[in-house]
């Protein structure tokens, strides 16, 4: 009897090829917004596709849906997420570096912005994309999301059932993740979970 799974190289081979993409499936853009200009900023992107928004303040952490940050002055990182693409903020002083990836053909604002797309720098470079879940901490008692290690933490995840799973796409390149895109929230079932361990 033989208690080892047999490899298909061939199968392996072919998801491998098939998972690659480049400049012509994905855009990777960058640069930075001054404080003062970011709700501008914001407002130029097709946010209708990025519907999830994760405001981490100076005191707290929100997690809402189709919302822009309440106080930017205390804004210290933002992520605006979707089918449309993953538009990352982080604070450096008076300005935001902003990251986003998304579908191939997605226009940077107009602005300046010190825009940059990666693909100018790098044409010929192709990633392996493989999409990923995973579950969110929190749970709901019926009437709101508690979690008890994350307590400044408002867990309101624009979601609704009792566990809630993140799906995102990962890119690497020689084995190491380069770019991470948040594509959406759903329930978790674990149907679902027994589904992929069969």
């Amino acid at each position: 009897m033989n208690l080892w799974p047999q490899v298909e190289f061939k199968k392996l081979v072919e998801e491998v090829c098939q998972s690659r993409c480049g400049r012509h499936n994905l855009t990777i853009l960058g640069g930075q917004c001054a404080e003062s200009d970011l709700l501008k900023f914001l407002e130029q992107w097709d946010l209708a596709g990025m519907p999830f928004r994760v405001w981490e303040y100076v005191s707290e952490v929100v997690f809402e849906k189709d919302t822009l940050p309440q106080n930017i002055a205390l804004l210290e990182r933002g992520r605006i997420f979707g089918e449309g693409g993953d538009l990352m903020l982080r604070r450096n002083d008076t300005t935001f570096d902003w990251r986003f990836v998304g579908p191939a053909g997605i226009k940077p604002p107009a602005g300046g912005y010190g825009t940059q797309d990666y693909w100018e720098y790098h044409p010929k470079e192709t990633f392996h994309q493989h999409n990923e879940t995973a579950l969110l901490w929190g749970e709901w008692n019926g009437k709101r999301w508690t979690e008890d290690r994350v307590a400044a933490a408002k867990l309101n995840y624009p979601a609704t059932g009792r566990r809630i799973q993140l799906h995102y796409q990962v890119f690497s390149r020689a084995g190491r993740v380069r770019f991470v895109w948040y594509t959406g929230l759903s329930e978790w079932r674990e149907a679902d979970h027994n589904e992929r361990n069969d």
